[in-house]
C-alpha cells in the first residue's frame, strides 16, 4: 500500500482514506488481556496472515476478534501497539532510551511484521536500527581512537538469536552482521566472534558483508590476498 504521507491527495481520498473507516475488528493480547480496536480494512490491506484469519472461515473471522499470545522475540504489547503506529501513520517511535533495550523494541517488531507478512517495514526498523548504532558507539572510541567494537556496543547475542529467526536478506539480519564487519577485520577477538560459529545464517551474513566491503576496496587493483589453498597471490577482482 501507498505510504499515506508520499501519496497525492486525490490518490489519498480515493485509496487511502477508505481504509480508515468502515468495520473494525478486535486484537486481544494474552496473558495481559490488553485489547485494542483497529480498522479491518486497514489491517487486512498490510497483513495476508490477518486477512486470511478475519476473512476465512476461522473463528476469528465469525467473532471478528483474535486472541495472540505473548512471546519471547516477537509478539508482545509494545511491538503490537508499535505496529498499529506504523499502520496508522507509517512511522515508528519507541520511547526508550537504553539504546540495546532500543534495538530489542525493534527487533521484537521486526520479528512480528515477518510473523504477519507485512512488508515495507523491515527496511525502516534496518535504517532506524542503524541510526541507534551509529549514534552510540563505544565510548572508547573518539578523535583517533577507534575501538574494534565500535558499532557493536549496544548489541548483545540476543540481537544476534533473535536476527537469525528472521529470512534470509531481510534487511535487519543485513544490518547486524554489517556492524560486526569492522570487529572481523581488525581483531580475531572480536565481540561476536563465538557467535558467528554458533549461529551458521549469521556467519554467511558476516561473509556477504564482508565481501561487499572488499569490493569497494580503492584502488582495489592494489589490494592482494593470499589463496588458501595454492599460496598464490590474486587481485581482488
Amino acid at each position: 500500500m501507498t505510504n499515506a504521507s508520499e501519496a497525492s491527495a486525490e490518490h489519498f481520498v480515493n485509496n487511502i482514506l477508505p481504509l480508515y473507516q468502515g468495520p473494525s475488528v478486535k486484537l486481544r493480547i494474552q496473558p495481559t488481556n490488553k485489547e485494542y480496536t483497529i480498522s479491518k480494512s486497514l489491517l487486512c490491506a498490510e497483513s495476508p496472515v490477518f486477512s486470511r484469519m478475519f476473512n476465512g472461515e476461522f473463528i476469528e473471522s465469525q467473532q471478528q476478534t483474535a486472541t495472540l499470545e505473548e512471546t519471547d522475540d516477537g509478539v508482545s504489547v509494545r511491538s503490537l501497539e508499535a505496529l498499529f503506529q506504523w499502520l496508522y501513520q507509517h512511522t515508528v517511535r519507541f520511547a526508550i532510551k537504553d539504546p540495546g533495550e532500543h534495538i530489542s523494541a525493534a527487533m521484537e517488531l521486526a520479528r512480528l511484521a515477518d510473523m504477519y507478512e507485512i512488508n515495507g517495514l523491515e527496511t525502516t526498523l534496518a535504517q532506524y536500527i542503524r541510526n541507534i548504532i551509529k549514534h552510540n558507539p563505544d565510548p572508547m572510541t573518539g578523535g583517533y581512537c577507534r575501538h574494534v567494537d565500535t558499532n557493536t556496543y549496544c548489541l548483545t547475542q540476543d540481537h544476534i538469536a533473535s536476527a537469525t529467526l528472521l529470512p534470509r536478506g531481510h534487511p535487519v539480519r543485513s544490518v547486524l552482521a554489517a556492524a560486526s564487519v569492522e570487529g572481523f577485520l581488525r581483531h580475531a577477538d572480536y565481540k561476536f566472534c563465538e557467535e558467528a560459529q554458533a549461529y551458521p545464517s549469521f556467519g554467511a551474513d558476516l561473509l556477504q558483508e564482508i565481501r561487499l566491503v572488499l569490493h569497494k576496496l580503492e584502488p582495489r587493483a592494489a589490494a592482494k590476498f593470499e589463496d588458501p589453498i595454492s599460496g598464490e597471490r590474486s587481485y581482488i577482482s
